[in-house]
């Protein structure tokens, strides 16, 4: 009864966790770029033009970059060292989730893991479809002197359908993308 107690508990943790959407991150950059040597920023206005949020989740995302930017020392000029494009792509992703996505427990006949001495869980039961728009949202930034892209950052699986907490998970959003430039203190670490 103790296994069967703590199978359960285990489960409905994975089940938690699983449910909680977290956004990955990755990023690329020029190695023979000296970051040191960018101080300033402002927007790219045409790629801010070509944003696709509403404009108040637009204004939500570049007031993100800029509390981050301005955590990291940069300043914010009209004759910039560096230009930051944003770009929102997104797609329709649907979730089902249905009674074979709980399964049963325990050791089968022969070999493995499979179902077992049952779950409450197994069998019938109504299947869950989740269906919304995940958003991509990509950082650049840009030398406006030598016109090239030194740097890319990127964080996937922001669910753009959902309105709750929407400020604040941008600002973690860029936040966790922002924390992986500059690329050499990362290396450093």
């Amino acid at each position: 009864m103790k296994t069967f107690k703590t199978l359960l508990m285990l489960f409905t943790v994975v089940l938690a966790l699983s449910g909680c959407s977290s956004l990955r991150t990755a990023s690329d950059y020029d190695k023979n770029v000296d970051f040191s040597t960018y101080k300033t920023y402002n927007f790219y206005d045409k790629g801010i033009a070509r944003v696709r949020l509403n404009n108040l989740d637009k204004r939500r995302l570049m007031a993100a970059v800029e509390a981050e930017m301005n955590a990291k020392g940069f300043v914010k000029a009209d004759k910039p060292d560096l230009l930051v494009n944003l770009v929102v792509v997104a797609r329709e992703k649907t979730d089902v989730y249905g009674p074979a996505y709980y399964g049963g427990w325990g050791w089968g006949g022969g070999w493995g893991w499979r179902g077992g001495w049952g779950s409450p869980f197994w069998g019938g039961g109504p299947s869950y479809v989740n269906q919304y728009i995940e958003g991509t949202i990509i950082i650049d930034f840009l030398d406006p002197a030598k016109k090239i892209l030194f740097w890319h950052g990127r964080g996937s699986g922001f669910n753009l359908d959902n309105l709750n907490k929407r400020e604040e998970r941008l600002y973690t959003g860029v936040r966790e993308i922002l924390a992986q430039y500059p690329p050499n203190a990362i290396a450093a670490k």
